[in-house]
């Protein structure tokens, strides 16, 4: 009995002298942990109260980029438009350009019907007046001479290549196919890296094939498909390249270069795929 109240006595005073230490160990723990949770509790607040501004900073960001999105959105459409209204007013242009050309082709050359300007016809020459009488020489009447032809307007020699073009293609237009024929000729020698020289190589052609010169038409049709296969007056050479070899019958080379508008150029006018297609269903093309 003894022996057991003296362990129990020693026990208790154990846990007694024990239980100061362990306490403040445990103390130590919760004010590290306190400690921890302030700094938490503190980035928490810190978050919270940054959340708000940051969340506002990206509101004016996004408010920004939508504006911008929006102002890009109505320049796309714009130039869109415009973009639709000048391929419709070129689309015009070359269609009245097409049916006053296919006037001319119809009046069989410059002297034709279909020309816009024809030379003006010379008188028939008078009779010679009798001798006049002596002293009535002063009252003799001149001759009269017979009418001049259409004036062309000389090009200056200080002319830049796009006033050169402008009025080779003004001599193309009033009917004065020869004149039309040695500025086109000239502007093309003297301006090859010129970006209008492959539209005056193929308005070169048209001067030959208002004259019915097929040939030489062909040739220079031709010459634009080879040189200049991306330019402007491209797909219109081409359809003109068939039109001359179906005129020097030449049908099967004709029904070839017809052939070729769709794979060629898919994007050309509507107007030069129309008149393609009904040439080789007039040539019978298989």
């Amino acid at each position: 009995m003894k022996t057991t109240t003296r362990v129990a006595a020693l026990l208790l005073g154990g846990v007694f002298w024990i239980g100061p230490a362990h306490a403040e160990g445990i103390a130590d723990r919760l004010e590290r942990l306190e400690s921890q949770l302030g700094l938490q509790v503190a980035e928490s607040t810190q978050v919270a109260q940054m959340a708000p501004s940051l969340a506002a900073d990206f509101e004016v960001r996004l408010q920004r980029l939508e504006r911008a999105v929006s102002e890009l959105t109505g320049r796309y459409e714009e130039s869109t438009y415009q973009s639709n209204q000048l391929k419709d007013r070129l689309e015009r242009l070359n269609a009245d350009i097409d049916f006053r050309l296919q006037q001319l082709e119809k009046g069989g050359g410059a002297g034709g019907a279909g020309a816009v300007a024809a030379a003006a016809p010379e008188k028939a020459p008078e009779k010679p007046a009798a001798a006049p009488a002596a002293g009535q020489l002063g009252s003799t009447k001149p001759t009269e001479k017979p009418a001049a032809g259409p004036q062309v307007a000389a090009l200056p020699a200080n002319a830049t290549p796009d006033k050169q073009y402008e009025h080779a293609f003004e001599q193309l237009r009033n009917g004065h196919y020869d004149v039309a024929e040695k500025e086109f000729s000239t502007f093309i020698a003297k301006n090859k890296a010129h970006n209008l020289t492959g539209s005056a190589q193929y308005w070169l052609g048209e001067t030959y094939y208002v004259r019915n010169r097929f040939g030489e038409a062909a040739a220079s049709f031709g010459e634009v498909l080879q040189k200049y296969p991306k330019g402007n007056k491209a797909p219109d050479a081409l359809l003109k390249l068939g039109l001359s070899l179906a005129s020097l019958n030449k049908k099967t080379e004709a029904c070839t270069a017809l052939g070729q508008m769709n794979k060629m150029y898919p994007d050309a006018a509507p107007s030069v795929k129309r008149r393609s297609e009904m040439e080789r269903k007039k040539l019978n093309c298989g």
